[in-house]
């Protein structure tokens, strides 16, 4: 037995889920990708691959170790090359719905950018833990227990598909695929498995994809493309809060972690993430779609009414269920504080004795963080609390600033707060940070300002202004690159915001 096949049985040992990248659509199609190129569609039992023929041999992403993988913006589309004998094979791959009735997908472009034609096997088996029964093929599909598992954009050149007595991997490798459309396959213990396979020419594509329903059509006909899948993401989060960081890696994992947000199974925690960073809809579709425990999601309602004062989300049909929320509370710290920080909410609905009840309740400090075990939701969550930390009477910017970060920029826009909407910028001129705030605030009540990590002795109730601050104690920024903007004239001297322009320029709105 080859060490391909020793490979592939010793994955079905059962696991939860596996590990890798979710895609997903609007409609609720999920499935995630590994890193190595193999699809998982949520709740099925199978896994999705593909093996290569070269003129050498046949080359199996899942144990090759020339696989390399790169998500090339927020997007969930996965860019996954894989060297072949004189080149690569590079497979695209995202999540789409189909124009017309057919309906969302999982579609994979594979580019054979060697000097010479390759075969390409597109493959079911069974995933972790998982059974397949009865396949069967179709034309230019593969049907796997009375569903679409698979459906290539050409006509196969040859056919495998095998029960529990044969190794899907050695049938394909030895040749032992046949020209005609075999006769279906049936396996008791849950072990068939099938592959499709077809030749691409150099410099050829090929498209195949995973359904989530009976897809009949050719999935290069009817599914947009992956930069019209990322174009449609980049709309999703048009109005998400941004930033700009001497850590450009974390800068550009905020819009990735919201979209992983958006796609992730929907908690109260991760609601609020999406409020904090201003995707406010999709924050309350989230807590709406959330599964999580009474006190859990009242108090993220708590905080979504707290970050952005909008009443209309708590009323109408598609509105988060107050009143439901308000019975489940109990006599606990975290939901007194809850129903406390609704107050001004049951007023602005009209309820003023719920608003009176509310706003007699004993002032306690805020809950600890929602639990979630949600890599986005935490590294969201961490981000939010370095770059603008509520205080009492305030906000503490960049509490913990990094000596990475001193000399470098920072810019933050959009980012709401319980105290209004937030955007600043650190220029610095020297060894002095020159601060720029604007806080577009929820009331007229004072808010404090202070930059803990750059000079303690500043601190501003102004909403709007510039400052120079003093060279941060005994921390000396690094040199840095000359290229880049230059910046302007130092704003006006610590001790108080100028009322000039900004050097700078631009809006925090």
């Amino acid at each position: 037995m080859s060490r391909f096949t020793d490979l592939f049985r010793r994955r079905r040992t059962p696991v939860l889920e596996p590990a890798g990248t979710r895609l997903g659509t609007d409609d609720g199609f999920r499935a995630v990708v590994d890193a190595r190129a193999s699809i998982y569609p949520s709740g099925t039992p199978r896994r999705v691959e593909f093996w290569i023929g070269g003129e050498d041999r046949w080359y199996a992403p899942a144990v090759e170790a020339a696989v390399r993988q790169d998500r090339p913006g927020p997007a969930p589309v996965l860019v996954t090359r894989m060297r072949v004998a004189g080149g690569d094979v590079v497979a695209t791959t995202w999540a789409t719905l189909a124009s017309g009735s057919s309906g969302a997908a999982v579609v994979v472009e594979l580019v054979n950018e060697t000097p010479v034609p390759v075969a390409v096997a597109v493959t079911v088996q069974a995933a972790q833990g998982g059974a397949l029964r009865r396949i069967a093929v179709d034309g230019r599909r593969l049907e796997v227990d009375g569903e679409t598992a698979l459906v290539v954009d050409r006509e196969p050149g040859r056919y495998a598909i095998v029960d529990a007595a044969d190794d899907l991997w050695e049938t394909v490798t030895s040749g032992r695929a046949v020209l005609e459309v075999p006769e279906p396959v049936r396996c008791r213990i849950g072990a068939a498995a099938g592959a499709l396979i077809v030749p691409l020419p150099h410099r050829a594509a090929l498209r195949f994809a995973v359904p989530a329903g009976d897809l009949v059509d050719n999935p290069s006909a009817v599914f947009p493309s992956a930069e019209r899948v990322a174009a449609g993401w980049a709309g999703h989060l048009a109005g998400a809060a941004t930033v700009d960081l001497p850590d450009q890696p974390l800068a550009d994992s905020v819009q990735r972690n919201l979209v992983d947000l958006m796609l992730a199974d929907p908690t109260p925690a991760g609601a609020v993430e999406l409020c904090r960073w201003g995707i406010g809809r999709r924050a309350v579709e989230c807590l709406l779609e959330s599964n999580g425990a009474p006190g859990d999601r009242l108090v993220a309602a708590a905080w979504l009414w707290m970050l952005d004062r909008e009443p209309g989300w708590f009323s109408g049909s598609g509105g988060i269920p107050l009143e439901d929320l308000v019975r489940s509370a109990g006599d606990i710290p975290t939901d007194r504080w809850a129903l406390e920080r609704m107050s001004g909410l049951f007023t602005a609905l009209g309820d003023t004795r719920a608003a009176a009840d509310a706003g007699v309740l004993v002032d306690v400090a805020g809950p600890s963080n929602l639990v979630t075990t949600d890599a986005a939701t935490i590294s969201l969550r961490s981000l939010a609390d370095r770059l603008a930390h509520s205080s009492v009477d305030g906000l503490d910017l960049l509490v913990d600033i990094p000596d990475s970060w001193l000399g470098g920029g920072v810019e933050v826009h959009g980012l709401a707060t319980p105290f209004g909407r937030l955007g600043y910028a650190v220029r610095w001129h020297g060894e002095r940070p020159a601060l720029l705030w604007e806080l577009e605030r929820h009331d007229d009540g004072p808010v404090v300002l202070r930059v803990p990590g750059l000079d303690t002795a500043f601190s501003t109730v102004e909403a709007t202004g510039e400052v120079l601050l003093a060279a941060p104690a005994g921390r000396v920024p690094p040199p840095r690159s000359p290229s880049g903007p230059a910046p302007g004239p130092p704003p006006g001297e610590s001790g108080g915001p100028s009322t000039s322009p900004s050097a700078e320029g631009g809006s925090f709105s």
